[in-house]
């Protein structure tokens, strides 16, 4: 009798202890299945989409360096949010974010939605990276768990600068400026970068209402002021209508851009009056070698790796690493090994300072021309 029940109890220890070895065997199991999500947010809509897709673009060939898209035994999955580069939109996005916090958010692009949009993430310990957003602010909010791919407005305002005094030195210069955080603050610091020359603008035009069809009326106070070069900052949707609609008007003052006029959206809508306007915009990643995958990769998506699609793998690549030093997704942790030191991308290696501006990218910004159709360098 005792031997059976010794037996029994026996029987009953194993079944309970395999009981237990299954149930954190599928603990274990669907810890590992929840997927850890990457936000992308930016234009998805509007006139700025293209840099929504290019976002996309480069953040889904990127994943395909994880192998099967698993990184620290988690799949990651990718989410988007449109924002349609505005500042209360964005606002409202990231608040909608949060609910369910992502490991990581890479956007957005438009300055004034980073601008709007950071603090709620670093409320929520959400770690952000921008591709594209050079609003000097970015970085200047105190945010320890953001940093941006980019170099800022002030290097690209001084670059635009020192380009205008030295072509057009004692002639006629003026700015126009559209609406927003981005174009306020790179026409400002372009401004201010003239005064370094001994030059004042004979004209600025600022806080233009975008996403109009018509500008005609800027475009006369602009002619009437008999410039001989202007330096236009804003969205490429509207700097392309503006620009366009100034040409067809008989406006032939030169024309100098910044890095929105990347975008394949400025030369459709600008049409022939796109042809040799030099603009600003980071060298083109694309030809470096280090580069090669991700542009195959991009490719083989039926894409090619234009505007801040590269910029976005980048971004991707940075938090992968910042998550594999620390082996946490945690916002401050990844944040800080980030910083430990550079990191092996396909723009080569880059660092962040304690801002999180990137320091390693030289130079920041090159000039560019369309010509043709195509993106090429300017002299």
């Amino acid at each position: 009798m005792h031997a059976r029940m010794t037996a029994i109890i026996h029987q009953r220890t194993c079944l309970v202890l395999g009981l237990v070895c299954l149930a954190t065997i599928l603990a274990r199991t669907l810890w590992a299945a929840e997927p850890v999500r990457v936000v992308v947010a930016g234009p998805m809509v509007g006139t700025s989409y293209a840099v929504g897709v290019q976002y996309q673009v480069g953040v889904n060939a990127a994943l395909k360096t994880l192998p099967d898209g698993i990184l620290l035994d988690r799949p990651v999955e990718v989410s988007l949010y449109d924002d349609n580069c505005k500042d209360t939109i964005a606002e409202s996005v990231a608040r909608e974010i949060v609910e369910n916090p992502p490991a990581v958010v890479i956007g957005h692009s438009c300055s004034g939605a980073t601008i709007a949009a950071a603090p709620i993430y670093a409320e929520h310990g959400v770690l952000e990276i921008t591709p594209a957003s050079t609003n000097p602010k970015v970085t200047e909010m105190g945010i320890s768990t953001i940093f941006r791919m980019i170099g800022r407005d002030d290097l690209q305002g001084k670059l635009a600068a020192e380009r205008i005094a030295t072509r057009y030195n004692g002639r006629r210069i003026g700015v126009i400026s559209f609406h927003g955080a981005y174009s306020r603050g790179l026409a400002a610091a372009a401004v201010e970068a003239l005064k370094g020359y001994g030059i004042s603008p004979v004209i600025h035009v600022q806080d233009v209402k975008g996403t109009q069809p018509s500008y005609i009326d800027k475009i006369e106070i602009i002619m009437a002021a008999e410039l001989d070069v202007l330096y236009l900052v804003g969205g490429g949707t509207d700097c392309a209508v503006f620009l366009r609609q100034a040409r067809q008007l008989g406006a032939d003052f030169d024309v100098v851009g910044s890095d929105t006029l990347v975008s394949e959206v400025f030369l459709q809508a600008a049409g022939p009056a796109a042809e040799g306007v030099p603009f600003t915009f980071p060298p083109d990643a694309a030809t470096l070698s280090t580069a090669a995958p991700a542009v195959e990769a991009i490719e083989a998506l039926g894409h090619e790796p234009v505007g801040y699609t590269l910029l976005a793998y980048a971004a991707l690549q940075v938090w992968i690493e910042g998550v594999r030093r620390s082996q946490s997704f945690d916002a401050g942790r990844v944040a800080a090994s980030i910083r430990q030191g550079p990191i092996t991308t396909i723009l080569g290696d880059v660092a962040f300072d304690a801002k999180g501006d990137i320091t390693t990218q030289s130079p920041p910004f090159a000039w560019y021309m369309w010509k043709d159709g195509q993106r090429v360098a300017a002299d």
